[in-house]
């Protein structure tokens, strides 16, 4: 597909700028390989037929073999929809397992396999007829290897067998495309990003490294060279719309986010849709990146649009819209509708017309300043829409005619540390880590090669697997066909390689420490292009056989309890518990025992005994009282005297039971006897109450009233925490009277952070402090002082630190630290931490008549030096101690052509600086 472009406009004496769109884009005529025979479905997708089978039997109980092409596939340049065939009679519902077909077929392209046996899956001729195996092809653009279609095989109406062919250089091809995947991952660190940052990253990637194959499109070698899949965009970094589509749609499943590629045959163009936070959005990389290439710039018109603005945007250019769009090649939700414009504007992306770069957390962009005339470079984060000016500059973009083109025109280029940026006459980097960014400048066109005002810097970025930078008249960078041969285009721009590591290979690299069962190892690679090394974790042992020590008791058994033994396998440090049966009493020991029911003179009484060793209990029967003197208790009547009869009382002997009677003389009421009274209404906290009273000798009554109840002791419930405590204020607890329903407020206490302990240790110029780590802490303020200073606060971390470096201390000083956690203006407890620092001598080395001579220079604090030695397989040993005065010492012992190793340390009492570098020397 041929796409628009933009193009400049010259300002004649500097008095405005005017950005004219669409003069070269033009529409994707005859990039974009559609299938011949094109079906429009409802909903507005259209389906391409699949191509005629052909059959070797008509009969359907008999085998026959079938061919199917893969022309319209989405790597061959064709449109990627499938539609099921209509020939006028309904066929069966398919039952086939599309999940198992997509894993044979998917592990069998992957492992070479030229025959697939599907005879388990029940698939049918209908079902090959309907795009079964052509949709696999689609939704996997990484499968560049097929040639031309595929043969099937058939038993009846079921198919057996499906047969492909590769291209003869296909596995060579496979693994370059496979190798660029891996370097795409490698740049490219999705973690922490949110889902529209992926997208934007993959776009950024895409636009800055693939070049539009407008030259292939001319000459009609668009097939020829990949031009229609993932080899040509990420191997040969040229391709047309499907290519960078295909390529697009490859990454964003792999990210896992619903995506689809879609096309139209109105403008005979390819692009992509995503899915964010539940709302579709288009993404055409291929128009966002210009034509002819122009390293280093990237649009963003078509970066998560809705349909309306897209299709709004193709029209300024464009006589036919995209109304016909199709969509194919889907993963994950099915495409709705793309109405959603939440990133048209108001994001750092809009309006940028150059690439962006992302590393740990940050984007990085240039964008126009305060004038036409001046640049500003971008630190921005994403997630907290926190732009910084990094650097800002300026430019003026002259012609040869005296003019200039108004607009920022500078490209960057991000390499590590380094942000590379252009001028107008000049390519400069800035280190992004600097808190005083100051460029320095590479390369100055006008005096590195002569170039006159009004030829610029117009163009820096990758271009075909090279860093590479134009030099021109004008923005509008363009080739033109030569007029002696017909298949060539010649640049009207001098073109330059900017020598830089843009794509590491790494070595096989070397294990720096191997890993064991209870700690990881470290690998050191080394790219073989330009030397620079990284360190990969490897994990660690898994131990697959334990081999258990003879085990730990934890708990030791008794009579009544079981015990536990520990046991730590003697590899990798796992712990397993087994349980000790309890003990086995082989012989009771009976205590004194304890009387459980007293004997009296009517019942007997029992006593009973318990083992001191386990436990176990047993009953004896003790033997009833015999009364042998009564003692009569007061007596009960049992006939009440009136003043008419007599009453009876009967006595009971409290020893044995034995009773007797006597005779009550009759009553003479001479005086009211009132009884006890009975309570005719209960009073309560809140009312009155009523007791009856009756005479016991005459039977009268008399009613009096009760008081209230008064709640003497209050019953308080559990309570309830109505404001609870925090670190900064103290809590609230509600109590309420369970019998009278009084309450009360009681305060709690304020939280408090938990004392936190620091340690201190050397390291080569500074001393690291380590402590735990206190709940409910917001962040850590770090003291220091020395002995005769107070404590000042050198520090202050987030709570999820427990470390920190102190690289301001001084040889021969003494300091004391201590942290503090805090929440609010709450400090907690703290501990003291005090280390003298001595700094790691600087050593030299040299041969002498005599031996190895050592010199160094004074460490203060020092009061003696260790000079220690090693050969290439031994290990470091002290070989002379000396005086804080001395500052070098020959090594007479050393052997000529033996190779040593030296290190020294610095020593007070018992504190040791850390070594010095090692220094190698051969005598």
């Amino acid at each position: 597909m041929i796409k628009k472009r933009k193009s400049y406009r010259v300002v004649a004496g500097s008095i405005r700028s005017e950005l004219l769109r669409g003069l070269s884009r033009k529409i994707c005529i005859g990039a974009l390989a559609f299938s011949a025979a094109v079906v429009l479905l409802p909903g507005g997708k259209v389906g391409a037929y699949a191509s005629d089978q052909t059959r070797v039997s008509s009969d359907e109980s008999q085998v026959t073999v079938g061919y199917d092409d893969l022309d319209d596939t989405l790597q061959k340049g064709g449109l990627g929809v499938v539609v099921e065939q209509q020939d006028g009679a309904a066929s069966l519902a398919s039952t086939y397992d599309a999940t198992a077909l997509e894993k044979l077929i998917v592990e069998g392209i992957k492992a070479w396999q030229t025959s697939i046996d599907v005879s388990e899956l029940g698939l049918t001729r209908d079902d090959i007829d309907n795009g079964a195996v052509r949709s696999i092809i689609n939704s996997h653009p990484e499968f560049i290897s097929l040639s031309g279609g595929y043969t099937y095989w058939t038993s009846g109406s079921s198919i057996t067998k499906i047969q492909f062919t590769y291209l003869t250089n296909a596995k060579e091809e496979q693994q370059e495309l496979d190798a660029a995947l891996q370097e795409v991952k490698s740049k490219i660190d999705t973690s922490g990003m949110s889902a529209e940052e992926i997208v934007l990253a993959y776009h950024e990637y895409l636009t800055s490294t693939v070049a539009y194959a407008y030259e292939d499109y001319f000459n009609g070698t668009i097939a020829a060279n990949h031009g229609y899949d993932m080899y040509g965009a990420l191997v040969k970094h040229s391709c047309v719309c499907q290519g960078y589509a295909e390529t697009m749609f490859y990454l964003l499943r792999e990210a896992g986010l619903s995506c689809a590629i879609a096309s139209s045959e109105n403008i005979n163009h390819a692009w992509n849709i995503v899915k964010i936070r539940g709302n579709w959005y288009h993404i055409d990389a291929t128009w966002d990146d210009p034509v002819w290439d122009m390293p280093g710039r990237s649009y963003h018109d078509y970066f998560l649009v809705s349909f309306d603005t897209m299709n709004k945007n193709t029209l300024i250019n464009h006589t036919k819209d995209r109304t016909d769009m199709v969509v194919s090649a889907q993963w994950g939700d099915t495409y709705t509708t793309a109405v959603d414009t939440t990133y048209e504007s108001g994001k750092f992306w809009n309006g940028i017309e150059k690439a962006i770069f992302y590393k740990d957390g940050y984007w990085y962009s240039i964008s126009e300043g305060s004038s036409k005339t001046s640049f500003n470079i971008n630190k921005y984060q994403y997630s907290t829409n926190i732009n910084k000016v990094l650097y800002s500059g300026t430019a003026k973009w002259t012609t040869p005619s005296g003019g200039y083109y108004p607009g920022v025109y500078s490209s960057i280029y991000l390499r590590g540390d380094n942000l590379y940026f252009t001028t107008p006459d000049s390519l400069n980097k800035i280190d992004i880590t600097s808190t005083n960014v100051i460029p320095t400048e590479l390369i100055n066109i006008r005096t590195q090669y002569n170039s006159s005002t009004g030829n610029n810097l117009y163009a820096f970025g990758e271009q075909y697997g090279k860093l590479v930078y134009f030099i021109t008249d004008s923005p509008n960078i363009k080739k033109t066909k030569d007029s002696s041969n017909s298949s060539k285009y010649n640049k009207e721009y001098a073109e330059y390689t900017f020598e830089i590591c843009i794509s590491h290979k790494w070595n096989a690299g070397v294990v720096t420490k191997e890993p064991t069962y209870t700690s990881t190892g470290t690998k050191k690679y080394t790219c073989t292009n330009c030397g620079e090394t990284k360190i990969e974790t490897i994990a660690k042992l898994v131990c697959t056989s334990h081999v258990w020590d003879s085990g730990k008791v934890v708990t030791a058994p008794t009579y009544k309890t079981e015990g536990t033994k520990k046991y730590t396998c003697k590899n990798c440090g796992t712990t397993k518990t087994e349980t000790i049966a309890k003990l086995v009493c082989t012989k009771h020991a009976w205590d004194a025992g304890v009387v459980t029911i007293q004997p009296t003179y009517k019942t007997e009484g029992t006593r009973k005994y318990t083992c001191t060793n386990c436990g176990e209990t047993k009953t004896e029967t003790i033997a009833r009282l015999v009364c042998t003197n009564h003692a009569w208790d007061a007596g009960v009547v049992t006939i009440q005297p009136t003043y008419k009869t007599e009453g009876t009382r009967k006595y009971t002997c409290t020893n044995c039971g034995e009773t007797k009677t006597e005779t009550i003389a009759k009553l003479v009421c001479i005086n009211h006897a009132w009884d006890a009274g009975v309570v005719t209404k209960q009073p309560t906290y809140k009312t009155e109450g009523t007791r009856k009273y009756t005479c016991t000798n005459c039977g009268e009554t008399k009613t009096k009233t009760i008081a209230k109840l008064v709640c003497t002791t209050h019953a308080w419930d559990n309570g309830t925490v109505t404001k609870k405590a925090t670190y900064t204020a103290t809590g609230v607890r509600k109590y309420t009277c369970k019998t009278c329903g009084a309450a009360k407020q009681v305060t709690i206490a304020r939280l408090k952070l938990a004392k936190v302990t620091v340690k201190s240790a050397q390291q080569a110029g500074a001393i690291k402090l380590t402590w735990n780590k206190a709940s409910g802490a917001s962040g850590y303020k770090i003291y220091r002082r020395t002995a005769k200073g107070r404590y000042v606060c050198i520090k202050t971390v987030k709570s999820g630190t427990t470390s920190y470096v102190d690289k301001t201390v001084k040889s021969g000083n003494r300091y004391y630290y201590c942290v503090k956690a805090y929440n609010g203006n709450v400090l907690s407890g703290y501990t003291e931490a005090s280390i003298l620092y001595i700094k790691a001598p600087v050593v030299t080395v040299r041969k002498s008549a005599q031996g190895v001579k050592l010199s160094w220079k004074k460490s203060a604090g020092a009061k003696k030096y260790i000079v220690y030695r090693k050969t290439p397989t031994g290990k470091y040993r002290a070989v002379k101690t000396v005086t804080a005065k001395t500052l070098s010492w020959t090594d007479k012992t050393a052997k000529k052509g033996q190779t040593y190793y030296y290190i020294v340390k610095a020593v007070n009492n018992k504190t040791y600086s850390v070594a010095s570098p090692q220094k190698k020397i051969k005598r």
